[in-house]
């Protein structure tokens, strides 16, 4: 069971670092795959995937904000 956990925390980490849209989808994924195996390769690509994420967000919220205020 314990290798089945390992494969699932790192394919899920793995999904994140080439897919993943939602910070708090990705920064779970680090912590899941940090608590399993703190030096992982994959680490550094989920925290520029999470910080990417993040600013696309903020950019979005600023580019929508003013449309959805003028549509209002």
């Amino acid at each position: 069971m314990v290798e089945l956990e390992r494969a699932l925390v790192i394919g899920r980490a793995t999904y994140e670092r080439w897919l993943g849209t939602e910070p708090h989808e990705i920064d779970a994924a680090a912590a899941a795959l940090r608590e399993l195996e703190a030096q992982h390769a994959l680490l550094t690509d989920l925290e520029i995937r999470a910080r990417r994420a993040r600013q696309l967000k903020r950019f979005l919220d600023t580019a929508v904000a003013p449309v959805a205020r003028s549509a209002a």
